[in-house]
């Protein structure tokens, strides 16, 4: 298989992911439980809201890391290509899968065998915790991954118009699940997510034109049209959450599934040409890459710590409260960062966080033991 550069930059928007994926959990206690009528309650909405980005945005790096890597197609051997990606997801999911069913199990006062059976039950779905249903996605794309770049490779029109492809590909779904599968939680079916791996796909080969040389510019199409999606994006959820029957159906799905996936996609593609700046930032590009690098592990641990936050911490007194909730995101974002760093160089880092650096740092030790 014909492998290409690693984009570095690329790591400044997985850490900026990862901080969506937190800024979400960390404010959707606010959204579900606050009044509205808080002073604060706006902001905690719009964060949420804003933040909606997260998850489209791994799925979207994915596709783009694999499609660039990859163009040649995988040829030959497809085992070890399943073999490389399962096992980053494969065994830190079972591990942090039987980690969050035993932690809930206990702390819920839940059977043995009720808390055996309820895993069992919720393993191929991500029910362990909430936000494991992304394993189950991105483990359906790298299953899909060959077929779709095998398709890419033999249809002209597919390679020439991916965002076409995949947005008719998602407005079908969208139709066929609301008018004849009625499928209640689309959350962990590849097919909701359709349309952000083919956008990266578009963008993987938009990449390979740019020459690492060349001064990265400010995109003031882009940018409005990043702002403005999240404008309309952000109103439609708030109208929604204000009177949930404010527009009759199908009408209001319609609006949903539109604003939805285009503030999504146009955050994802903005994202890249907004990294590709702050690759000139050496502070903060020397954070949000630590963040990316870490983001993996950072995303299977950062709940725990917000459990244990709301459960022996936070305090609904009308300041501390607000005070408390943020400094648990942070609390929660450093602890899970730090434990992922530590982890990735151990041998155990790759089956509970999906990274190691410790063979890679073994060999450059023996290297240089060797020229001594």
């Amino acid at each position: 298989m014909a492998q290409k550069q690693r984009i570095t930059y690329l790591d400044l928007l997985r850490g900026i992911a990862i901080l969506a994926v937190v800024t979400i959990h960390v404010t959707s206690y606010p959204v579900a439980f606050l009044s509205m009528d808080s002073t604060v309650y706006p902001l905690y909405f719009i964060l949420n809201a804003a933040s909606q980005f997260a998850v489209p945005a791994f799925l979207f790096l994915s596709s783009l890391v694999l499609f660039y890597r990859y163009d040649g197609g995988v040829q030959g051997n497809w085992l070890l290509f399943y073999w490389k990606r399962l096992k980053r997801i494969l065994l830190p999911y079972l591990f942090w899968s039987v980690y969050y069913s035993t932690y809930l199990s206990y702390i819920q006062h839940i059977s043995f065998s009720d808390g055996l059976r309820k895993f069992l039950k919720g393993l191929p779905l991500g029910g362990s915790y909430d936000h494991l249903y992304f394993m189950i996605i991105i483990a359906q794309f790298y299953v899909l991954f060959p077929l779709l770049s095998l398709l890419f490779q033999k249809i002209g029109k597919v390679r020439r118009h991916p965002i076409l492809v995949g947005a008719l590909l998602q407005i079908a779904f969208y139709l066929l699940n609301y008018y004849v599968l009625h499928m209640h939680k689309t959350g962990t079916f590849v097919m909701t997510y359709v349309v952000y791996f083919f956008l990266g796909a578009y963008m993987a080969e938009r990449l390979k034109g740019v020459s690492s040389d060349e001064t990265p510019k400010w995109n003031y199409r882009w940018t409005a049209l990043f702002l403005g999606s999240a404008i309309l994006f952000i109103v439609q959820k708030w109208l929604q959450l204000a009177n949930p029957h404010w527009i009759r159906q199908p009408f209001l799905s319609n609006i949903n599934f539109i604003t939805d996936y285009a503030y999504c996609s146009i955050a994802c593609v903005f994202l890249v040409l907004f990294v590709r700046i702050l690759e000139g930032k050496p502070r903060l590009q020397k954070v949000l890459f630590s963040l990316g690098s870490c983001a993996f592990g950072i995303y299977f641990i950062h709940p725990y710590f917000l459990i244990l936050w709301r459960h022996f911490v936070m305090t609904s007194g009308p300041i501390a409260y607000h005070l408390l909730t943020w400094a648990g995101g942070a609390a929660a974002l450093a602890a899970s960062w730090l434990i992922t760093w530590l982890l990735m160089h151990t041998p155990l880092g790759v089956y509970l966080v999906g990274e190691s650096k410790w063979k890679a740092r073994n060999k450059r030790g023996a290297s240089q033991s060797g020229t001594m």
